[in-house]
């Protein structure tokens, strides 16, 4: 008897020595911090590693929606001090804990800490309110929860509608697999509602709050401003530029109710008039967008005014000593197509009479016939299109200059030789010269169009210098030579 107490004592000893020396003990939990919460649906737990005696120390974690634990999920022992979830529910606040083992010797449970799944997303734009927004608005909800990037999720759902129970049918509904989506073919001037949510295949989360926008009801009108004046025939009429629409619906008439109005669809946010407009008459225009489902309101409406007569330019009204081959200048006018001038010594331009028809393309005319020297001419301008023509414009004078005395020897046809005539591309000019002198040689066609421009240095005695004409069509050209007060003109054929 006493013999087996004995072994009993020895035996309880031991067991008492052997738990007294358990290296085994309960993790601290780490991440997230208990009661944190915006935590994602794959958040990692995270602990801090145990030392153990030398063996492999494992962990088991368990995960539960109350802090009893009567129904956790219980997840495989692992040596890792961390384990990511997946699929949390939204919104949900979730118990865990976490207890090591090694080998037979297994830890207490760790203290338990709690987390909360974020509820909903917040939204980001259109801010709340907005205006003039398009029929395809980019609806964007944040991509963080705090300053944590939203993770752990699959899809976020985007619904807008006219309706704040988002029941009408213009419910637009739509599915991302980003915090974005653009919307489509929403209806112009209507205000929407709109919401989010995030998702993934076992929970949605709660919508966010409700904001509203505004669709843009109508285009805005850029250009030219309403109320211009002195345009041409030829106006390029632009518009704001609206995505998410189809085309444009412009409308031109020459009154204010449309009546008998121009209608055309363009894709483009500009229009030019050309072909439709006539001098001296007022124009109304506006602008409306068409999408699959929906035509916007029309713009306002803005108006312009065509010329009544071309403005001249240089020389200036009432001009003296100019030189007595001018260029009659006049404000270029769009969409014509040509323009007359007429000069002579009276007013009235009876006849005899010169009158020169120029490109519509040109806004200028070089006078060819050597004018008389001081001399007042007086000269006018009109344009045309068609059979439409303008008025005359304002009769300006200019007086050319006086004479002064200077020779005019070397400008003679005795002293200049141009040659050969017809020219195959070369042209050579000889001038015999009392002294050195810087002449500018222009190259004109019979409208006045200069085709060649250059100074030319020719000292005394004969020089002769060489003009390339291999540039020029084929045709009858004009070639002068000016000098100060000095012109000379000679008429050539190029043929090549």
């Amino acid at each position: 008897m006493k013999k087996l107490l004995s072994t009993l004592l020895f035996l309880f000893v031991v067991a008492i020595f052997s738990f007294a020396q358990t290296d085994v003990y309960p993790p601290t939990l780490m991440e997230p911090e208990d009661g944190d919460d915006g935590q994602m649906p794959d958040v990692i737990l995270n602990w801090a590693a145990v030392a153990g005696s030398g063996g492999i120390v494992e962990y088991e974690v368990q995960l539960d929606v109350t802090d009893a634990f009567t129904n956790p999920v219980i997840y495989p022992l692992s040596e890792f001090t961390g384990l990511q979830m997946e699929l949390l529910l939204f919104g949900q606040e979730y118990f865990w804990r976490v207890r090591a083992s090694e080998g037979s010797d297994i830890s207490g449970w760790s203290d338990v800490f709690s987390f909360v799944v974020f509820e909903t997303v917040v939204l980001n734009k259109p801010n709340d309110g907005a205006d003039e927004q398009d029929p395809d608005v980019e609806l964007k909800a944040k991509d963080r929860i705090g300053s944590t990037v939203i993770t752990g999720v699959e899809h976020f759902e985007f619904q807008a509608d006219t309706s704040a129970n988002f029941d009408s049918p213009l419910l637009f509904e739509g599915v991302s697999e980003t915090n974005t989506m653009h919307t489509i073919f929403l209806h112009f001037g209507k205000i929407y509602n709109w919401r989010a949510r995030a998702t993934h295949s076992a929970d949605n989360s709660a919508w966010s709050d409700v904001r509203t926008f505004e669709v843009i009801p109508a285009p805005e009108l850029d250009d030219p401003s309403t109320g211009s004046t002195d345009m041409g025939l030829e106006n390029v009429l632009e518009w704001d530029e609206l995505s998410g629409i189809l085309d444009y619906e412009i409308e031109l008439a020459d009154n204010d109710a449309f009546t008998g109005s121009i209608k055309l669809i363009t894709e483009e946010t500009e229009y030019t008039t050309d072909g439709y407009l006539t001098f001296d008459q007022e124009y109304f225009w506006r602008v409306r967008a068409n999408h699959a489902t929906d035509t916007s309101y029309w713009s306002e409406v803005w108006d312009f005014k065509t010329i009544t007569t071309v403005a001249l330019s240089l020389p200036l009204d009432g001009a003296t000593d100019v030189g007595i081959s001018p260029r009659l200048e006049w404000d270029m006018v769009s969409g014509v197509d040509l323009f007359q001038v007429q000069y002579y010594i009276t007013p009235n331009f009876e006849e005899p009479c010169c009158i020169q028809e120029i490109e519509g393309t040109d806004d200028y005319f070089q006078v060819i016939n050597i004018l008389e020297k001081d001399c007042t001419y007086y000269w006018h301008c009109r344009t045309m299109k068609g059979i439409d023509t303008t008025a005359w414009s304002e009769t300006w004078s200019f007086t050319t200059e006086p004479e002064i005395g200077i020779s005019e020897t070397a400008f003679d046809d005795s002293n200049i030789n141009i040659y050969p005539n017809p020219s195959s591309g070369k042209l050579y000019i000889d001038v015999a010269g009392e002294e050195n002198a810087v002449v500018t040689v222009y190259v004109m066609d019979l409208l006045g169009q200069i085709h060649v421009e250059e100074n030319m240095l020719f000292g005394q005695g004969n020089t002769i210098k060489t003009l390339d004409l291999n540039d020029l069509a084929n045709g009858l050209y004009l070639v002068k030579l000016t000098n100060g007060n000095q012109s000379y003109s000679h008429k050539i054929t190029v043929y090549k």
